[in-house]
């Protein structure tokens, strides 16, 4: 028992620390190659040393030993715990009977190790205290009987081995949970961006569609609006027909530079490219004057006192007006429309009512069309509430309310 837990211990630790590549993907063919290799070590050194005084030599007991104790390094990951054992108890009794030391190699402190590498710390540690307390409890009574001739020191350098096997397969352990715990925050994360990157480009699909509708709606109900009325003056009025008709041409001029717009944006990739400002409640005149010559005349009233907006409230406000009154174009038939913009302590209202017939048929009145759709998205993207529905002395009413903060 001279040098049970010299040398040959460190070269046995190098080479678990020193695996190649592919042993991560074969681990169990590696581990028993591993194991295999210590017991060609151990017949060789078994062969070729010569017992020192007071060792027994060699025979089929001690071979056989030499054997077992190398088996359990092919299931030192697959079962460590088991493993750890097993090494343990066939390791002790060759101690104890003195067979050569060299033919051993460093068995135990391999499994402590890989123990505190593939357990959770709990049981890792019992069972790494465990078995090196056994061994060191061999190395002791090597020190106290007289005739093994142990040096002392060889007690807590052994138990110190022990413990290093462990702290190194423990920081393994750990290094290898957080380096998993890195590769699941990744996942996370990608799935994470991936999900924002769908909602945004939902949320986009949304703006521009709802855009494009009150863009490509309004104007087109005027210039449908002009067109009839063209076709029915060309014959006996032609000059009010022309002037319907240069309405159109007009409207269909505005719209189509509106449209490429938003077309111009959509395409380029240059954050600096110039663009014509956002329609806002200055240019509600021009929305008055084109429903105007397309036979819907508008009344606009204002209440309270006129604060600035912002500009986003401004286009909201816009595009709602423009909406309702583009429905009760198509809807009210030969109606009159008023516009309520209403100032109040911490909210903006916008208010369009008709007193026409249409609100008995058609989308506005279901709320199922994408302009009360975009509508209501419009206002809750404030936080505000929109009501539609027909208004108690006929005709139909749309209601929006805005939360305005006009102290910021």
């Amino acid at each position: 028992m001279r040098r049970r837990f010299g040398i040959s211990y460190r070269g046995g630790v190098q080479a678990v620390k020193n695996p190649i590549e592919w042993t991560r993907q074969h681990q169990f063919a590696a581990d028993a190659i591993l194991g295999a290799i210590f017991i060609v070590i151990a017949v060789i050194l078994g062969l070729v040393s010569e017992p020192d005084p007071g060792e027994r030599t060699l025979g089929g007991l001690g071979w056989a030993l030499i054997v077992v104790v190398n088996v359990p390094l092919a299931y030192r990951r697959r079962s460590p715990v088991a493993a750890l054992w097993l090494t343990v108890a066939f390791t002790l009794p060759y101690w104890v009977l003195d067979f050569p030391d060299q033919a051993v190699g460093p068995n135990i402190l391999i499994m402590i190790y890989s123990v505190a590498a593939h357990v959770d710390r709990p049981r890792s540690f019992q069972h790494a205290l465990a078995a090196g307390s056994a061994a060191t409890f061999v190395a002791l009574v090597g020190v106290l009987v007289p005739q093994e001739d142990l040096p002392w020191f060889l007690v807590p350098v052994n138990f110190l081995l022990f413990v290093s096997a462990w702290v190194f397969g423990d920081n393994l352990r750990n290094r290898r949970a957080y380096l998993d715990e890195l590769e699941q925050k990744a996942v996370r994360t990608a799935h994470s961006r991936d999900l924002e990157a769908r909602r945004a480009v939902s949320e986009e699909r949304t703006r521009i569609a709802r855009e494009l509708h009150d863009v490509v709606a309004h104007s087109m109900s005027v210039m449908v609006v002009q067109a009839g009325a063209a076709r029915r003056l060309l014959q006996d009025q032609p000059d009010q027909a022309a002037e319907a008709i240069s309405a159109i041409e007009s409207t269909g001029r505005e719209s189509l530079n509106e449209m490429r717009r938003v077309l111009d944006v959509l395409r380029s990739d240059n954050d600096e490219i110039e663009l014509a400002p956002a329609p806002s409640l200055q240019d509600l005149d021009r929305l008055v004057s084109q429903c105007a010559d397309a036979g819907l005349p508008v009344t606009v009233e204002t209440e309270g006192d006129p604060r600035p907006l912002p500009a986003s409230i401004h286009l909201s406000a816009y595009r709602i007006i423009q909406e309702s009154l583009t429905n009760s174009l198509k809807h009210a038939g030969p109606a009159r429309a008023t516009v309520r913009l209403v100032y109040e302590s911490e909210e903006f209202c916008v208010e369009v009512s008709d007193d026409g017939r249409g609100s008995a048929t058609g989308p506005a009145t279901t709320g199922n069309g994408q302009g009360l759709l975009g509508m209501r998205e419009r206002v809750e993207a404030f936080g505000g509430s929109l009501r539609s529905g027909p208004a108690s002395g006929g005709g139909f009413r749309v209601s929006a309310r805005f939360p305005v903060d006009y102290t910021s």
